[in-house]
């Protein structure tokens, strides 16, 4: 029977668990780790030739070092028992590892080989895993890492959290925050704290995601631009949540008034302002209200405190118009440096939000069946949003479910249904871009290829959902 564990890997399914693998890897251990194929076949493996703390910290080893994951699917589900599911698995990767050897795809059995799974190994599972690979590689050094060396792993590691952000959709995200942040600092950040359990689950890094942590970390200040819907403000918030599981304290600002009356010498501080919207619409005001002030802001702003401000480039431009005339804009950067546009998605970012969102619903089986079915319509569709994905999952979705459950619609009218969905933005965002004076979200053109070097992508590829 599985143990408990503190962090539930089975959400993140086989592609997403492997990605965490290699950034813990990266975290741990300081090595560059080879992108695994992306496909659910055995063998995925990343190798160190170097000598490397492994799998004691303490002790130095001489590579080469062979690493290798292995997903099993409902592993944290109540009752799951992985053992015989898990024994399969592993003799079927020592017949491919025999293969590697006998071909030449591995010149020589490594110095050590490490297995990671999402499942709980017990003591007795660990030694019978174990022989079955040392039949393969018997003079190799094997060791398996079940889901609480994984979690151990999590623990020391919570800043891998940057790269890969679904780390803190893995645990109650305040339990989490409590084993690392100091009382008062929750406290203070207790707003931050409610808007980012809300994306969690959720949240799917993209390039503007990573562009906007390079832009902070040179300029301490950064501006999330782009038509509403397109992510900002989860980007926005998934930065502070990040943060301040690095001990820094999240600050929800709606004014600059705010920002001065928190603003505090001495501590870590990312402040939010996510001026584009008020509680209903669009409040044009807000980034006016901003741009007036930004003068004053600017200089408060240093490696201890940053702001991250959901905004649209004419108020930016507008902010430095006011700070030319004051003599105060010689040291600011170009408005290039610090934007950075949120609209434009890749391929596979929209089909992983397109999975988590899934994930998170904890859809019946009728509602995987429809989001298999239009995965590949859903994620190419022009009007493709994040926000209206999450209407289209949680509330458009189970009432299409139970019509297909009870065969009271067709294929064609089911097709029709999610494109509605899909295309025709809620009353709240038509107000929105009509203040804005763009009404429409501009037409997504697929992209050739995922960005080289990031855990969180591979390749042109639609995931598979469940």
């Amino acid at each position: 029977m599985s143990q408990p564990i503190p962090y539930q890997l089975d959400t993140l399914g086989w592609m997403q668990f492997e990605y965490l693998i290699q950034v813990l890897l990266k975290s741990e251990l300081g090595i560059g780790v080879e992108s695994w194929d992306s496909s659910a076949d055995h063998g995925k493996d990343a190798y160190c030739t170097t000598e490397l703390n492994f799998p004691n910290r303490r002790i130095t080893n001489p590579g080469p070092f062979v690493f290798q994951a292995k997903f099993v699917s409902g592993e944290n589900a109540a009752g799951a028992d992985s053992k015989d599911e898990l024994a399969s698995a592993i003799s079927k990767e020592a017949v491919l590892i025999g293969k590697r050897l006998e071909t030449g795809r591995w010149k020589s059995a490594p110095q050590h080989y490490a297995l990671f799974t999402n499942a709980p190994v017990s003591a007795s599972q660990r030694q019978k895993l174990s022989e079955l690979l040392k039949e393969i590689l018997p003079d190799t050094d094997v060791s398996i890492q079940g889901a609480t060396d994984i979690c151990a792993l999590l623990d020391l590691n919570i800043s891998a959290s940057r790269a890969f952000p679904q780390i803190l959709s893995l645990r109650n995200f305040t339990e989490l925050l409590a084993n690392v942040v100091r009382n008062d600092s929750l406290q203070r950040s207790d707003g931050a704290i409610r808007e980012a359990e809300a994306l969690t689950d959720v949240f799917v890094p993209t390039k503007a995601y990573d562009r906007a942590w390079t832009v902070l970390t040179k300029h301490n200040f950064v501006v999330l631009e782009g038509p509403p819907e397109m992510g900002k403000t989860a980007i926005a918030w998934t930065i502070a949540a990040v943060q301040l599981a690095h001990k820094w304290e999240d600050i929800d600002c709606d004014t600059p008034n705010e920002f001065f009356k928190n603003f505090t010498e001495g501590r870590d501080q990312v402040f939010i302002a996510d001026d584009a919207f008020g509680s209903t619409e669009y409040e044009a005001t807000r980034g006016t209200e901003w741009s007036r002030n930004l003068h004053k802001i600017l200089p408060k702003l240093d490696g201890h405190h940053w702001l991250v401000w959901t905004s649209r480039m004419h108020i930016l431009q507008t902010a430095l118009k006011e700070m030319t005339l004051q003599g105060k804009a010689a040291k600011f950067p170009k408005p290039a440096e610090v934007l950075v546009n949120a609209s434009k998605l890749e391929r596979e970012e929209r089909a992983l939000m397109l999975y988590r969102h899934s994930r998170a619903a904890s859809l019946e089986s009728t509602g995987k069946e429809i989001i298999r079915k239009f995965a590949a319509s859903v994620v190419d569709d022009n009007h493709f949003t994040p926000e209206r994905i999450k209407r289209f999952v949680s509330e458009r979705l189970p009432a299409l479910a139970e019509q297909r459950k009870h065969g009271t619609v067709s294929d064609e009218v089911l097709a029709e249904a999610v494109k509605d969905a899909i295309e025709n933005p809620t009353d709240r965002m038509r107000k929105a871009f009509a203040k804005l004076g763009n009404p429409k979200v501009a037409p997504y053109r697929p992209a050739g290829h995922g960005a080289n070097g990031h855990p969180h992508r591979v390749g042109n590829l639609i995931p598979p959902l469940f």
